[in-house]
């Protein structure tokens, strides 16, 4: 095979992976857009300022209250630690910091005192009380599952004229949460380039099932696929199961570890010496943690480490962080960092593939 036909062969493969996720997430960002069922206008939220306001509940994610006023056609957001008072006679799901779920009649009154528990969940056969601090996260029972989806996607460009060098960033995902089940899917593209240089990209898309097994445990099976010219890969797919644990759980931070074990298929570009294909079994070891403070920043960082079963004293690493500032309602901006790590890649090619990425992008 000549140069040009590898070079044919790889880029045609990146296209390929690039619509598809292009495609993948029209028709998320589609679905997401659909009406929302019939719900109650009148649920009541009292601040501690006094203000008292009528309309619907949307949801409570990450210490914020997402309410629509009667008299605005958009809902606002209000510091869930501000509420004085909240009611409503619609069922939500709540999530709570020890990993229980519920869904019920929500209530939440003045304490007493600061030892009172003063949110309560009225489920069919009983009622649940807790403090506000332990809600972590508050969704309505009258949306579709395809509302009750949430996502992002950015982009990012930049040129310089001295070199002619052009660099592009795009990144979408999407999450749909339900009572004991979640969907997570994620996709990337960057390509970096000048016109009498070398031209390198990396496209990635992946997606993972989770299912709640007690209040802070979970199990499920995740896909990757990766695309990197820096390291010669043509293409990777990992696919395999997990159990993974919750250790930290509030409404502004959370911390995560998951075990488990995967299969990979590689195909390498022949360019080096070596067998460009290639099949393992690896074992899974991986970290997460996201930190949100209202008005400020969204940090979210993942780290994963595959030690090789079949090829004794391999190791893969996978990471990537990102942190988001919100200037204007569901636009922000975002500088990621990303790092992919082969000890012992099957052909003589390059074993670490680093990028910093920044972007705008929006929230739905």
């Amino acid at each position: 095979m000549t140069p040009t036909e590898r070079e044919g062969r790889m880029s045609g493969s990146l296209c390929l992976l690039f619509l598809r996720n292009l495609g993948a997430v029209i028709v998320l960002l589609y679905l997401s857009a659909l009406p929302l069922l019939a719900k109650r206008k009148d649920d009541r939220v009292v601040l501690k300022n006094g203000d008292h306001i009528t309309g619907e509940i949307k949801k409570i994610e990450r210490g914020i209250l997402y309410f629509k006023p009667g008299y605005a056609l958009e809902d606002i957001q209000i510091d869930w630690t501000r509420v004085e008072r909240l009611e409503s006679q619609d069922y939500f799901t709540v999530g709570l910091t020890d990993g229980a779920v519920y869904t019920g009649l929500i209530k939440k009154e003045p304490p007493s005192s600061e030892e009172t528990n003063d949110f309560t969940i009225s489920t069919p056969g009983n009622v649940v009380e807790r403090k506000r601090a332990e809600v972590v996260t508050l969704q309505s029972m009258e949306k579709s599952r395809w509302n009750q989806m949430k996502g992002s996607i950015d982009y990012g460009f930049s040129y310089a004229s001295g070199n002619s060098q052009t660099q592009s960033s795009f990144a979408a995902d999407a999450q749909y949460h339900g009572e004991r089940n979640w969907l997570i899917g994620k996709a990337s593209s960057n390509f970096s380039g000048q016109s009498d240089g070398t031209s390198t990209q990396r496209e990635t898309l992946s997606a993972t099932y989770w299912r709640r097994f007690t209040k802070k445990t979970y199990g499920g099976f995740l896909l990757d696929l990766l695309s990197s010219s820096q390291q010669e890969l043509d293409l990777r797919t990992t696919l395999g199961g997990a159990i993974g644990r919750t250790l930290v759980q509030t409404d502004r931070t959370n911390f995560e570890i998951l075990g488990g074990v995967v299969a990979s298929r590689e195909r390498y570009s022949p360019t080096f010496i070596g067998d460009p294909t290639a099949t393992n079994a690896e074992g899974l070891a991986g970290l997460s943690y996201s930190r949100f403070r209202f008005k400020v920043f969204d940090l979210t960082s993942s780290v994963r480490i595959f030690p090789s079963i079949t090829q004794a004293g391999r190791l893969r690493l996978s990471s990537d962080s990102n942190v988001r500032w919100e200037f204007i309602r569901n636009l922000y901006w975002s500088l990621r960092i990303y790092e992919n790590f082969d000890s012992r890649p099957p052909i003589n090619a390059p074993k670490n593939d680093f990028g910093i990425t920044n972007s705008f992008g929006w929230t739905f």
